[in-house]
């Protein structure tokens, strides 16, 4: 069995999680790779082609990529930001279920990264003039997601407490207020938009754990979406 195949069998049976880092992985391969001959073939190197699978912010660009909506959700900034992201998709969305459920997971990651989206999209659209202070017109949302998740766990168990090396056991809600500083640390600083991008994924966590209490799951359509999907899929196989 070859890598490509065990990577396909790993991916069928593993679980939200599994498939969440796979796929981001697996699309910063596609990015690495498209850049690579993008560098080849043309004259420079200003990752155009990463910025083609980002979520841009002017609709004109938007319908010419709608694809973008997608694979926006499965991008990082580079390297050290993608091993940031996955350890700490997979960590703390280990805890979140064992709080919450794996559709809860994955609907919140896709929710977080739709606010995410509208959010940076609001504010190139409410004040125009941002648009001559060179600010980046694009924006990778795997962090967003992560945020999203990241904050329904701390609202929901905030004092549950993790073991950290050298520290000992550090509550939750420490735990995602330093992590979430540190992904902004990672961010580049040429576009503060991104930063209103995390802080509306930031309130879509806090909206689900909200709704949740009151026997209302925001994250249900996702799931719909998800299992028609899939019957698709295995219908046309």
């Amino acid at each position: 069995m070859n890598i490509l195949e065990e990577l396909k069998l790993k991916f069928r049976t593993g679980d939200v999680l599994t498939r969440l880092v796979l796929v981001n992985c697996g699309m910063f391969v596609l990015i690495l790779i498209a850049d690579i001959f993008y560098t080849l073939f043309t004259s420079g190197t200003d990752m155009s082609i990463a910025r083609v699978f980002q979520f841009p912010w002017n609709p004109a660009v938007l319908l010419r990529q709608p694809w973008s909506i997608a694979t926006a959700l499965f991008t990082s900034h580079g390297l050290w930001h993608l091993l940031f992201n996955m350890i700490t998709l997979f960590w703390l969305g280990s805890i979140f279920l064992q709080f919450f459920t794996a559709n809860g997971l994955r609907g919140l990651y896709v929710l977080g990264g739709v606010a995410g989206m509208l959010c940076f999209m609001a504010v190139f659209l409410a004040f125009p003039s941002v648009n001559g202070k060179g600010w980046q017109q694009t924006i990778p949302l795997t962090s967003a997601c992560i945020l999203a998740f990241s904050t329904a766990l701390a609202f929901r168990a905030p004092n549950h407490a993790e073991p950290i090396p050298l520290f000992g056991p550090v509550k939750i809600k420490y735990i995602v207020i330093v992590l979430a500083l540190a992904d902004a640390a990672l961010l580049p600083k040429s576009n503060p938009a991104s930063d209103f991008a995390h802080l509306g994924a930031a309130a879509t966590g806090w909206l689900y754990n909200f709704m949740l209490r009151k026997g209302h799951d925001i994250t249900v359509p996702v799931t719909w979406l998800f299992v028609k999907t899939s019957n698709l899929v295995r219908s046309v196989k």
